[in-house]
């Protein structure tokens, strides 16, 4: 479980935790005036993965990535739950539903958030879906067992890859301790390497130059 308390600074902060050897996470934070960002970088038997998470400062429009390293196919799911009549795609959506737009290599789908259950879910889940490739869908159904073990995904399951394949993604959460290790150079791999000051930290907390 790494219910972490969210930094009030403009600075990026970042930590790092491994699950018994099996999965590694990294977890960058970000807050800025136009909101906070989130990246988790995954590595996992499904691969490596960049999440990132963004949230305007009114908490009524948000957007969750995943790329897949190191092809950097990507799928996005943008949800506006207010004020989203000139987003591309949801002009049809009328309040008090939510608007959601899913994006892949395959193009873009928008539509009402209730239209992913009742007896129009299985059409809008099949046009999500064939928004990325089948390598792609297997790697993030491969990811099923790890979401519901860390509560910093939370915004990727239920109310993202949960809408389109809601059997592999809606399980009630499980969440697992992660121990706390160093991660500098592991994130260097996925192209956000520490600054100075932070391997200063991570030297500091572990004891001896990164590994």
């Amino acid at each position: 479980m790494l219910l972490l308390s969210r930094p009030a600074a403009a600075s990026p902060s970042r930590w790092h935790f491994s699950f018994g050897g099996k999965w590694r996470i990294s977890i960058l934070f970000e807050r800025e005036e136009g909101g906070d960002t989130t990246r988790l970088l995954v590595g996992a038997p499904a691969g490596r993965f960049v999440f990132v998470s963004t949230q305007d400062p009114s908490g009524r429009d948000s957007t969750e990535s995943i790329r897949r390293l190191p092809d950097g196919e990507t799928l996005t799911r943008r949800l506006v739950l207010s004020r989203f009549e000139e987003v591309s795609g949801c002009s049809s959506v009328r309040a008090p539903d939510a608007c959601v737009v899913f994006s892949g290599p395959g193009g873009t789908f928008a539509a009402g958030f209730s239209e992913f259950a009742g007896e129009r879910a299985t059409a809008a889940r099949g046009k999500a879906a064939a928004l990325v490739s089948p390598g792609m869908r297997d790697a993030l159904l491969a990811l099923a067992p790890l979401l519901p073990a860390v509560a910093e995904f939370g915004s990727y399951g239920k109310d993202f890859l949960g809408l389109v394949w809601p059997e592999r993604f809606t399980q009630p959460r499980s969440l697992r301790k992660g121990e706390r290790t160093k991660g500098c150079d592991f994130d260097a791999t996925f192209g956000f390497p520490c600054d100075a000051r932070a391997r200063e930290r991570e030297d500091k907390r572990f004891g001896g130059p990164a590994r």
